[in-house]
């Protein structure tokens, strides 16, 4: 309860001595309000901890699956290569050439021989440095093994 300056005047006129009536000492504002700002800077703290810990494992959950992804995809693509391999491979390709129409070679894919036969005998063009571009088409034809123009 608060007195007024009023009725403090009115006393101190009539001459009367209150002693219930004392000054007070001032108090330090400043060290509560340095507390106070220190206890909230500590619970500031501890929430930016919380919410980094939170970022950091949030984005270590990203980058697992991130890395499971690209290993998953590594195995598959190991996996397509090995195909690749076996499908391109010479004694499958001559098999698919030299088979017959008729026959399945593949029912997954249903590939059939192509039929092709083998030739009796193969010849290669050779370019002679002895005789010029413009005489080309007329040169002979050398033989499989012989390494030279006949």
């Amino acid at each position: 309860m608060a007195i007024s300056p009023h009725a403090l005047e009115s006393n101190r006129k009539k001459g009367e001595k209150n002693p219930s009536l004392r000054v007070l000492t001032k108090q330090r504002p400043w060290l509560r309000n340095f507390f106070t700002g220190m206890v909230l800077l500590f619970v500031l703290g501890i929430f930016v901890r919380v919410v980094f810990s939170a970022v950091v494992v949030n984005n270590q959950r990203n980058l697992d699956k991130t890395i499971n992804m690209i290993s998953e995809a590594g195995e598959i693509n190991s996996a397509l290569r090995f195909n690749i391999s076996e499908l391109e491979s010479a004694p499958r390709i001559y098999q698919i050439a030299f088979g017959s129409p008729e026959e399945l070679l593949d029912e997954e894919n249903g590939l059939y021989g192509l039929g092709m036969v083998e030739p009796s005998a193969i010849k290669y063009l050779t370019a002679s440095p002895s005789l010029p571009s413009e005489n080309w088409n007329v040169a002979t034809i050398s033989e499989i093994g012989s390494g030279a123009n006949e």
